[in-house]
């Protein structure tokens, strides 16, 4: 079995890249999906006639949608075409109508599905890719008739949306084809079976239910009328203050859930002024047995309405449920490790629910990328269909990943992403807002009925949001509320440095042991003086006071001797060097912004405790102006092939001629001014995007421009930043092994940047010498522990920092350190040949040849330029 997917770009383009698979020799069952967001109903037809057209044997399988999923990307307004062969396993299609065209009502669940069984079950069926229309009301009780009819089969699927969908046009429906044709109120299925076939689907949801259970009493369509004989949309309404009605994306992070599967939400819309004729027209057949089942009920006048995504039977039992992030994290890491360890992982369907991409923006995209090397396919639906302990049934706001397959076969995931979930939390400041407004509502309304079984469950919300998960210390968002709330303005911020080496040493025990020392010490410390503490990431901890409660010198000793204590040598645990940075006069706004530049302080002053005052941080106007104005710049440089690569020439000290040659990087505007690094590449590192796209055009133009040179080489500089994107550091390796002479190109990496990663930095040398290339060390002498490191990444160069180069001539102690490398040079075996940066006068070349230093580089000898100097 093999899955191919393509974006649909036109009808030739298509037919070329059919062509190329030969589909029409394979000997096996062919599907073709296809999921649109830009076709109408009677072009989809058309395209899968075309499709058909080519390739006669294949079964088509349409939906529209409002974005596809391809290659671990969510993609709005495009067109997904994915085509899987089968060897042994058998593949058949099926699509009819679920409205009784006589009636107009729509077919009772045992009658849909004894068709489905009987035109697409077939003897060993394992997967059913099932998708109908918001039309069909009884997709529930379909669903509950086929785990009846055929069990032990898993459905995957949902609901087709279109590109109009949204929380507030919920009844908005989308549509399914084939080459026969399309239909806004029918099902199209794909079954899938074989003794060779296995197959395995999962879901996250990110639910926690909390409290009492409801039983449905009454419903009306998709309405929820009463929740144990009391009216829904009264119960419901009692968390909705007036000024949060409109807010329908944050009352969406408060579903119901299933009692019996708690992690399976069920969506609901609060209409606050709405007549059930209003939502469910009473000339249309699709809603005769509704109208007839409630005679009495009072349907024309306007009033408050409970809508679900889809019918809830009457009978089934609901709790209050909650969206948030660590949940959806946990929920993404579970399924991922279920989907990793699957063996026959030949191809991955992914259905993911457009609810999900509203109420966390960053959710749909990051639990995507876990899958972004793979084959997965799919698109955006209203809601989905997830397999719950061997069960099918309906979910909204699900991520629903299906993997199959005959025989052996493993895809290339991406688990980093759950290192890097960031995105996730940073929606939850907006959330806690929403709650606490709730919670100022509830308090107003403490006496209408439900308000204090409500206020319980917003409390329970607000612990899982502001307390840490393990640890149950308050966060960094429980944090923002109290310097919002209670204003905490005095807040120092322990981190505890040096995290990563640790981990390569250290084992996973004793690590854990040394954290929760951390923690505790700090807890018992802040506790012990009336204190907050909070758990800010894991190996972060800040502790807060208001500064009327306690003097800054007071605070400030308090900081001072907990550092003491936590530098304190115990053989019980690892040695930590923690750095304290004491914020006075901090708000919610500018916390993170004076952290961020104490940080870049402290690194610079090389000092371990900081006491930033907020007041006396002023606010640089022109320098932000300046910083906008560089990245218009820097954008317009890269659009319009303005970076230049200048090049300055490298004196070879013992032969008296130009060695090799920098390349270093300029800017041009429209004006035709040139830009130096120092203005533009602080900006560009902040904007980390456009610091990959400058990098990547100047690595290119460099090695063009020397590709087919014979006599001349040349240095380019890499960071760490280049060397842990995997696209770029691709990119060189396959440059330099196409190269004439790989030896003319040497790479300099920066040996003052935060270099995280040694191991990687040093398989990245490695690879450049497997391939015939040189590296160099720029900016010796200005980190730390350089000749470790230096043993360790086996350079060919080192470059002397500039700031030594520029003073040995007058400052002794300059002297002496480029002494002490010339030294430590022939200590080497003269292994490594030296070059100092910034000559620019006969003096300071003068003390180079003293010490017999290789090259020489400076306006002395060269300055740069666009062309090479002869």
């Amino acid at each position: 079995m093999y899955t191919w997917n393509f974006q649909y770009i036109s009808k030739n383009r298509l037919a070329e890249a059919l062509g190329q698979l030969r589909l029409n020799d394979h000997n096996g069952d062919v599907l073709i999906r296809i999921h649109t967001a830009i076709h109408l109903g009677d072009e989809a037809v058309e395209l899968a006639r075309f499709i058909k057209g080519i390739i006669p044997k294949a079964k088509v399988f349409g939906t529209s949608t409002s974005a596809v999923i391809s290659w671990g990307e969510l993609l709005p307004n495009r067109c997904v075409i994915s085509v899987t062969t089968a060897d042994d396993v058998r593949i058949k299609t099926y699509m009819t109508n679920t409205i009784d065209e006589g009636t107009g009502q729509p077919l009772a669940p045992d009658v849909l599905c004894r068709r489905v069984k009987y035109e697409a079950v077939f003897d060993n069926t394992k997967l059913l890719l099932t998708f109908l229309t918001r039309k069909y009301i009884e997709l529930n009780s379909f669903i509950d008739k086929c785990n009846d009819e055929f069990p032990g089969v898993q459905m995957v699927g949902g609901l087709a949306n279109t590109g109009d969908m949204s929380i507030k046009r919920f009844l908005e429906s989308g549509f399914v084809f084939d080459e026969t044709g399309w239909s806004d109120s029918a099902i199209i299925v794909a079954s899938f079976g074989g003794e060779k076939l296995e197959c395995m689907s999962s879901y996250a949801t990110g639910v926690q239910a909390f409290g009492d259970e409801f039983e449905v009493t009454d419903t009306f369509a998709h309405s929820i009328l009463s929740l144990d004989g009391k009216n829904a949309a009264s119960q419901f309404q009692m968390g909705i203050s007036e000024e949060l009605m409109g807010k329908t994306e944050f009352a969406s992070l408060f579903p119901y859930a299933y009692a019996d599967a708690g992690d399976v939400p069920v969506f609901v819309r609060f209409s606050h002024d709405a007549s059930l004729e209003d939502i469910y027209p009473k000339d249309q057949p699709l809603y005769d047995m509704e109208y007839k089942t409630h005679p009495d009920l009072d349907t024309s006048s306007k009033m408050a309405v409970l809508s679900a995504y889809q019918k809830v039977s009457k009978g089934r039992k609901l709790r209050r449920a909650f969206i948030y992030d660590r949940q959806v994290i946990a929920d993404n890491r579970s399924m991922f490790s279920r989907i990793e360890n699957f063996k026959k992982a030949e191809t991955l369907f992914a259905y993911s629910c457009i609810v999900r991409s509203m109420i966390y923006s960053n959710c749909v995209k990051w639990e995507l990328s876990a899958y972004a090397n793979s084959n997965i396919s799919g698109c955006i639906t209203e809601g989905e269909i997830v397999c719950v302990d061997g069960r099918n049934t309906l979910a909204n706001a699900s991520f629903v990943v299906s993997v199959f397959g005959e025989k052996e076969e493993t895809q290339e995931y991406n688990p980093y992403v759950f290192s890097h979930t960031e995105s996730i939390s940073q929606d939850n400041r907006n959330l806690l807002n929403y709650l606490l407004e709730v919670e100022r509502y509830l308090e107003k309304n403490s006496d209408a009925e439900g308000a204090s079984e409500f206020r319980e469950f917003i409390k329970d919300c607000e612990g899982k949001l502001l307390f840490s998960e393990d640890d149950e210390i308050p966060n960094a968002a429980a944090l923002s509320m109290d310097i919002k709330l209670n204003g905490y303005d005095r807040v120092c911020i322990i981190t505890v440095s040096g995290i990563s080496g640790m981990k390569a040493v250290f084992s996973e025990e004793l690590i854990n042991l040394t954290k929760r020392d951390l923690i505790s010490k700090c807890s018992d410390f802040a506790k012990n003086r009336g204190y907050r503490v909070y758990l800010m990431d894991e190996w972060q901890i800040a502790i807060a006071e208001t500064s009327y409660k306690v003097t800054l010198s007071g605070f400030t000793d308090d900081m001072l001797k907990l550092q003491r204590e936590l530098f304190e040598y115990s053989e019980d645990h690892i040695a930590i060097v923690p750095i304290f940075c004491l914020i006075d006069g901090c708000t919610e706004e500018n916390l993170n912004s004076l952290y961020y530049k104490a940080k870049i302080d402290m690194s610079n002053k090389n000092v371990q405790f900081i006491v930033v005052n907020a007041l006396d941080t002023k606010l640089d106007v022109d320098s932000i102006l300046e910083s906008y104005h560089m990245v218009n710049v820097i954008k317009y440089a890269i659009d319009n092939d303005k970076v230049i690569p200048y090049y300055q020439g490298i004196y070879d000290n013992e032969n008296n001629c130009i060695h090799h040659y920098e390349s270093l990087m300029r800017l041009q505007d429209e004006t035709g001014r040139i830009y130096y690094p120092g203005s533009f590449l602080n900006v560009a590192r902040t904007y980390g995007l456009l610091y990959d796209a400058l990098s990547r055009k100047m690595i290119e133009k460099v090695f063009a421009k020397f590709r087919d040179i014979e006599d001349k080489s040349v240095s380019m500089n890499v960071s760490i930043r280049d060397i842990k994107d995997k696209e770029m550091i691709e990119f060189i390796f396959d440059s330099l092994s196409s190269v004439a002479h790989p030896e003319n190109f040497v790479f300099e990496i920066l040996e003052n940047e935060d270099i995280d990663d040694y191991n990687l930095m040093v398989a990245f040398v490695d690879r450049i010498h497997d391939l015939g290339g040189k590296i160099s060390i720029d900016d010796f002498g200005s980190g730390f522990s350089n000749l470790m490191h230096i043993a360790g990444i086996h350079s060919d160069f080192i470059k002397i920092d500039g700031s030594i180069v520029k003073r040995c001539h007058e400052d002794i102690d300059s002297e002496h350190l480029v002494a002490l490398i010339a030294n430590w040079k022939h200590l080497c075996g003269d292994r490594i040949k030296i070059v100092a940066e910034f000559v620019e006068n006969q003096q300071i070349q003068d003390v180079l040849l003293k010490y017999k230093i290789d090259y020489s580089q400076g306006y002395l000898f060269s300055k740069p330029a666009h062309d090479l100097m002869e």
